[in-house]
């Protein structure tokens, strides 16, 4: 059976060791993204996703409190959806300890909901194999990141949430004199990769994807011990094993919750370090921020992200389109005129 997770940041290991295939809803090739005929100010992201709950009844979803329209779009859903949906509070903060023990709890709370769904509360013991895959991949496409172009890195994030595997990155590519660009922002589902295309065509190489489902989600690193292990015996990294007071569930909570980066959540320190290295390392010298049309969380970062990080930003709002849209061609192009 499917189980949907609409965030990053709902460990997909978690949903695999109940017994349930975890399938990144952006990545579904059934996600509709046709403008919704609702009320103005809908987000199309949202929409879709709250559309593919209606046409896939026999799969589970989890839905996320990180977007207000989500959030609202569970409470809106048909009492007949009510076994199969489940609503995850992401905490909104980070720095105490109320925010990491909110984390915890929900991702109990979501097992809960997987038993109930026909899932086999999982051990310590199943949980650490599935965890060591999980990590493997996203070790291999880490590694991609400094080698293959965003373009790629793009499509290889999007097969890991969709399959919780890891295909092979490629080889560098020429140096072209395409200008350096960095894209930001909510989830780009396949539907809407012409965009990259048109950055492509007007001269631009995306060298960096921090999109929501993009490297951004690739950061958590899961280090499950046996039980009974010295606590004080390092791991392959160095770093010290978590003590055994902690349980699988908890250190898969706190791995994600250290990793957690995200523009919804205060402050949000985290993803603009995590930007500022990679926009450094990477050369960026221009930066498309993508986002849904009424996402005022993402809207309202363009002025910081040029504050902080110095460079020109390109608000760039989602067309409900296949992404071939000749309005964003033409900003596109200007844009990367300007950085020349």
């Amino acid at each position: 059976m499917d189980v949907f997770y609409t965030s990053p940041w709902v460990p997909p290991e978690w949903i695999a060791a109940h017994g349930f295939q975890p399938r990144g809803v952006w990545s579904s090739p059934a996600l509709d993204l046709r403008a919704a005929p609702l009320a103005e100010g809908v987000c199309a992201f949202a929409a879709g996703v709250l559309r593919l709950v209606e046409a896939r009844p026999a799969a589970g979803f989890v839905l996320t409190t990180h977007c207000d329209q989500l959030r609202r779009g569970f409470d809106a859903l048909d009492d007949a959806t009510g076994n199969s949906t489940f609503l995850f509070n992401l905490p909104a903060t980070w720095q105490t300890p109320t925010a990491r023990r909110l984390y915890q709890a929900e991702l109990r709370r979501l097992g809960r909901f997987l038993v109930r769904l026909g899932g086999a509360a999982p051990d310590r013991s199943r949980l650490q194999p599935i965890c060591q895959a999980y990590e493997q991949a996203r070790c291999r496409l880490r590694a991609a990141a400094g080698t293959c172009s965003g373009r790629r890195l793009t499509e290889l994030s999007a097969h890991y949430h969709w399959t919780g595997e890891a295909k092979s990155g490629s080889e560098p590519e020429p140096e072209t004199g395409a200008v350096p660009l960095a894209l930001v922002g909510g989830p780009l589902p396949p539907s809407l990769w012409g965009l990259l295309e048109l950055i492509e065509a007007a001269g631009g190489r995306l060298v960096l994807d921090g999109t929501e489902a993009g490297e951004r989600s690739l950061l958590p690193q899961v280090r499950l011990h046996p039980p009974g292990e010295p606590e004080n015996q390092p791991t392959s990294t160095g770093a010290p094993r978590p003590p055994d007071t902690e349980d699988g569930v908890e250190i898969l909570a706190n791995a994600y919750f250290d990793a957690l980066t995200a523009v919804f959540q205060r402050p949000n320190t985290r993803l603009y370090q995590w930007l500022r290295a990679r926009v450094a390392a990477r050369q960026v010298r221009g930066i498309i921020l993508w986002h849904y049309v009424g996402c005022d969380l993402w809207r309202a970062e363009a002025q910081s992200l040029r504050e902080a990080l110095g460079l020109p930003v390109l608000l760039l709002e989602a067309d409900e389109t296949d992404g071939h849209s000749l309005r964003h061609a033409g900003r596109i192009a200007a844009f990367i005129e300007c950085l020349r």
